[in-house]
């Protein structure tokens, strides 16, 4: 049987949901390589769960600037 629109819609969103978590070892990483100041880092690592969800902390990253453009802004290429 063929996969029908909504269960191929959902699974979609479960993939995207999957790819915009970051393990929070890898999140530590691209801050401190985006030149994110140590204090900020030692806030993320203490306050954020393993993985990081951009739904879930979202409060957390934009309260200390860390959208997605920001970080590759800081990283010298362009959103």
């Amino acid at each position: 049987m063929p996969v029908t629109g909504s269960r191929t819609c959902a699974l979609k969103k479960s993939q995207q949901t999957q790819a915009a978590r970051l393990r929070k070892k890898d999140f530590l990483h691209v801050l401190r390589r985006a030149g994110i100041p140590a204090e900020t880092i030692r806030l993320a690592d203490e306050q954020l769960h393993d993985p990081v969800d951009p739904a879930r902390d979202g409060i957390f990253l934009l309260a200390h600037g860390l959208d997605r453009d920001q970080l590759v802004s800081r990283m010298g290429g362009s959103p």
